[in-house]
């Protein structure tokens, strides 16, 4: 993982003249911004040997001038440089949104830049890696790419929070967190704190505290609304449907969400005739395992003939919300006609 090596090689003080940081996890990468400064920086005269610019305003000529400024009563000295216009513009039809003569002067720089210097180019978000500045930058140091953690990454970030308190969190607990929380860490961070200080007496975070304090995403919550289609609990699915609508869910991503579950149903009910083992149709499916049970056991709600028909009720209720139905009547009509069949 970029994020645990590039922060085990800072607080070693071993790093490389020039940065590039970019990706979609802002949290992270505060983290590593905020560890390049209190590693890399004396205290005592941290203010003189850093600078942090705006990028919507810098030219890659005042970049190289910090650069190449000798740090004061120090080893090292940090240049920061946040959203760079010079990496992140893109060219319009018809005109250059770059300076060739002032990306030279940090291309010449790149070509042999000052190990008393650590320049990190920060963008949130990705940039053209074909682009010769960013070339020169991975020739001259390294390019960190920090996306949203998923899988067991995001995993092992959780049990790390939460280890970090003295705690643990039961294995259903953190599979019902991970695939109906947020995957924004900030966000997920004070998730867990609120967790963490209920249980402030208890040394494990179970499965009920979890479904208890866990504020649901949209996408959770539709989720829910489709796990209620699959358990034939009318009452709740008509319910989460109608405070979907409310909290202004658009309905073609709700009918997706429901037509994407019964696929996977059908499809995993037909592993599953085949004799397929619930980890070989979770991996078949590319679905987390904890999913994959739960569309076993809904499964056995349904025949194959049910699910069929299901599907084609979905498209009907596509067709008409594309023809300028209703979109709460359509919906709603929806699952009173899914309900009928099982």
């Amino acid at each position: 993982m970029q994020f645990q090596n590039l922060m085990h090689s800072i607080k070693r003080k071993v790093v490389m003249p020039v940065y590039l940081l970019q990706g979609d996890e802002e949290y992270l990468q505060e983290l590593i911004v905020q560890a390049f400064k209190e590693y890399l920086l004396a205290r005592d005269v941290a203010p003189f040997n850093l600078d942090e610019l705006d990028g919507e305003g810098v030219t890659p000529s005042l970049v190289v001038e910090r650069a190449i400024t000798l740090p004061v009563f120090a080893e090292k000295r940090l240049v920061i440089v946040k959203n760079p216009l010079f990496l992140t513009a893109h060219k319009k039809e018809g005109e250059t949104q770059t300076n060739p003569l002032q990306d030279k002067v940090l291309l010449d720089y790149l070509a042999d830049p000052p190990l008393f210097t650590c320049l990190v180019l920060w963008v949130t978000g990705s940039v053209d890696k074909r682009r010769k500045l960013v070339k020169a930058v991975e020739k001259a140091g390294q390019i960190v790419e920090i996306n949203s953690l998923r899988g067991e990454d995001l995993s092992e970030w959780i049990k790390g929070e939460i280890g970090s308190h003295g705690k643990n969190i039961e294995p259903q607990a953190l599979e019902f967190l991970i695939l109906h929380g947020t995957h924004s860490l900030r966000s997920l961070k004070n998730e867990l704190q609120k967790m963490i200080l209920y249980c402030s007496q208890e040394e494990t975070i179970s499965l009920a505290v979890v479904e208890k304090l866990l504020t649901m995403t949209g996408e959770a919550n539709i989720f829910t609304l489709v796990d209620n289609i699959g358990l034939q609990k009318g009452e709740g699915a008509l319910l989460e449907l109608r405070s979907l609508l409310e909290a202004g869910e658009p309905a073609v991503r709700i009918l997706f969400m429901i037509a994407r579950h019964f696929r996977l149903l059908l499809s995993a009910k037909d592993l599953a005739v085949k004799g397929y083992s619930e980890k070989k149709t979770a991996s078949e499916l590319s679905l987390h395992p904890y999913v994959t049970g739960k569309l076993l056991r809904q499964g056995k709600n349904f025949s194959f003939r049910q699910l069929e028909d299901s599907l084609r009720l979905i498209l009907d209720c596509d067709i008409a919300l594309k023809t300028g139905a209703a979109p709460r009547p359509a919906l709603e009509n929806l699952l009173l006609g899914l309900l009928e069949r099982v």
